[in-house]
């Protein structure tokens, strides 16, 4: 299947997108697959998918030039991004958790741009690097998010740098189109009738959004519009029927329960009305209950669940938010595949093994003397009891490791592959860090403070260093530099902030005077009176009055000299 993998590394295509000859530098680290919680709930009497969730953090920083000091070169945090890949049997799913900036890009002085924007390039590269990595060959994957305007994520105290630029609601949900916009156009349309052979070798994508109380005519002005003789790559709706495992259940199985996100709390507020709330199986993330049918009694449809989203307090505090999704199916086989073949000719074998039984036996087993109990033998060892020496681990569960030294990674990661996930090499980070280890890096980088540049690069430098004990390893990031030509005008920067264009004084063109307008103008003459003088608007062209001109004094000419009367 075509689009799977990418034949470039990560750091040359963050290269192709960022400003030349600007070095940045990167830091990378995530945990293995592990079991987590079902995304959805199952239906009544049925077990939740087996999940497991792999997390990802990148951070980017760069050096700027001091002018008086040229040798001093502090490293600054000017971006983050958290993400959360889910993976069961049959779908990934690519949640980006957090996303944050810091303002300290506006250090760099680089020319604004409208087409190149280095949080933004690297925030579409790093997902679409995700994507391409861990797609699987069959399986759908999705990535999905929530945009909601907020002053910090994951910087503290970086909304008191002047320098950050904060987007409102209706900007961010476009930022975050105009991200994805992208990785929907890498692949074909949906829908489309194509031949036999692009059918089988291609994949399709399309966008989804939806904004809670807005219809979906208002909801197309935040999607990227479409160029010229091209479909719609976005929709305004959802893709939930088609991403979970049980279309037909229940509301409440339909709908992924994500972290610190507003339709998972909604979820949980409706599943009080549930009659038995409160049990063991209840309790746990993406239980099923036992002794009702799963049904809400306030909302019964998709749709009603939608409708009342936009009453939440997220929702409705006078700020919009976006939930937003990309869907990449692959390409239809030519012969659909049964999933549970196996499954039901074991189940099969089952029941006739129990059919088999249930018949009545022949005489002769039926006459046979019953078996004698076997006799435990006795124990006959006696003496000393020998002593046995303790076996230590040589490695531990909360050790991280960098992906790159296969010497040093631990016996007990997972496989590369199985059926439930894929976790190549090329896609971990520098450092592999267990989740309790990867949860006190995120707290590390919590406790920081980035409310000025120069706090900034104090926390950035303690953040590095903590985590770089963490991991046990001395320098686990990796710099480069761009190759993008920027083509934008000078005079403002691209930390986010619009741009000021500085135009000259504009002067007032002179409007050509014609044979029509000097003639209004000889009608419209005034006469003055006997003893005054009228002086002329305009001068003659003549040599006497171009010689009174240059010399700076006004001339009269013959007819208007008046003669002093004789007495």
């Amino acid at each position: 299947m075509a689009n799977i993998s990418t034949s470039k590394s990560l750091q040359d295509l963050l290269a192709d997108v960022l400003p030349k000859d600007v070095p940045f530098t990167f830091y990378h680290y995530s945990t293995p697959p592990t079991r987590s919680p079902a995304l959805y709930s199952a239906p009544p009497h049925l077990k939740p998918e087996r999940t497991y969730c792999e997390s990802h953090f990148l951070a980017v920083s760069i050096a700027p030039k001091d002018p008086s000091r040229p040798e001093a070169l502090e490293e600054l945090l000017i971006l983050a991004i958290e993400v959360l890949l889910y993976t069961t049997k049959h779908l990934t799913t690519i949640f980006v958790s957090k996303a944050d900036s810091t303002g300290c890009i506006s250090a760099l002085n680089l020319p604004w741009s409208q087409e190149v924007s280095p949080l933004k390039a690297i925030s579409r590269t790093f997902v679409s690097w995700l994507v391409r990595e861990r797609q699987r060959e069959g399986k759908k994957l999705v990535v999905s998010l929530f945009a909601r305007a907020q002053d910090q994520y994951l910087f503290p105290a970086s909304i008191d740098n002047a320098s950050k630029h904060v987007l409102d609601d209706r900007g961010l949900v476009k930022w975050w189109c105009k991200v994805l916009d992208p990785l929907v156009r890498e692949y074909a349309v949906e829908g489309e009738q194509k031949l036999f052979t692009e059918r089988l070798n291609g994949a399709t994508a399309k966008g989804y959004l939806i904004i809670p109380g807005f219809d979906p005519n208002e909801t197309l002005r935040y999607i990227p519009p479409p160029s010229s003789y091209a479909p719609r790559r976005w929709t305004s709706t959802h893709p939930l029927l088609q991403l979970a495992p049980h279309p037909g259940a229940p509301p409440r199985c339909l709908v992924p329960h994500f972290p610190d996100d507003p339709k998972s709390r909604f979820l949980d507020e409706l599943d009080e009305e549930l009659p038995d709330r409160g049990s063991d199986d209840m309790t746990q993330p993406g239980g099923t209950p036992s002794r009702s049918n799963g049904q809400w009694k306030s909302i019964k449809t998709l749709e009603q669940f939608w409708e009342m989203m936009a009453y939440r307090q997220e929702c409705s505090s006078g700020r919009i938010v976006g939930f937003i999704w990309v869907v990449i199916k692959p390409p239809s086989p030519s012969i659909p595949e049964e999933d549970g073949e196996g499954e039901s000719s074991q189940s099969q074998s089952q029941s006739q093994s129990q059919d088999a039984d249930s018949f009545p036996k022949s005489p002769r087993k039926l006459k046979s003397s019953p078996k004698k109990p076997r006799r435990r033998p006795a124990n006959t060892d006696f003496g000393p009891i020998p002593l046995r020496l303790p076996r230590i681990k040589s490695t531990t569960s909360n050790l991280s490791t960098g992906s790159t030294s296969s010497a040093a990674t631990p016996s007990n990661l997972p496989p590369e592959n199985s059926a439930y996930f894929t976790w190549p090499a090329s896609s971990r980070g520098s450092l592999v860090f267990s989740t309790r280890n990867y949860a006190r890096a995120h707290e590390v980088l919590l406790q920081q403070n980035f409310a000025t540049c120069g706090a900034a690069a104090r926390s950035s430098k303690r953040w590095k260093d903590e985590i770089a004990v963490l991991g046990g390893v001395e320098n686990w990031g990796w710099t480069v530099v761009g190759k993008k030509e920027v083509g934008g005008a000078t005079g403002a920067s691209v930390n986010g902030d619009a741009p000021v264009t500085l135009m000259g004084v504009r002067k007032k063109r002179k409007e050509p005077v014609d044979a029509v307008s000097k003639e209004k103008e000889a009608h419209n003459v005034q006469t003055l009176g006997e003893g005054l003088l009228r002086k002329k608007t305009k001068v003659e062209d003549s040599c006497d009055s171009g010689t009174g001109a240059a010399n700076g004094v006004n001339t009269l000419g013959a007819g208007l000299v008046r003669k002093k009367p004789k007495n």
